[in-house]
């Protein structure tokens, strides 16, 4: 089965550079590799504490369906 892809990506991005895809399964939920998952609304505190924001980009791996696709 095909993986959905969104149209657009959430992404914490901060001053030195640094990206993360903030991905969303189920519910809004962050993933960390030291702490695991954690709800978005904490990770969003987190982000700026870091000195980081969230922005919305275009999804360079979405492939809109054809007419017959």
């Amino acid at each position: 089965m095909p993986r959905k892809e969104p149209k657009t990506l959430r992404v914490a991005s901060f001053a030195d550079g640094r990206r993360k895809i903030i991905a969303f399964k189920r519910s809004a939920y962050w993933w960390s590799a030291s702490e695991g998952a954690y709800p978005l609304s904490a990770a969003l505190e987190t982000i700026k504490e870091q000195g980081g924001w969230v922005e919305t980009i275009p999804n360079p791996n979405y492939r809109p369906k054809g007419l017959f696709g």
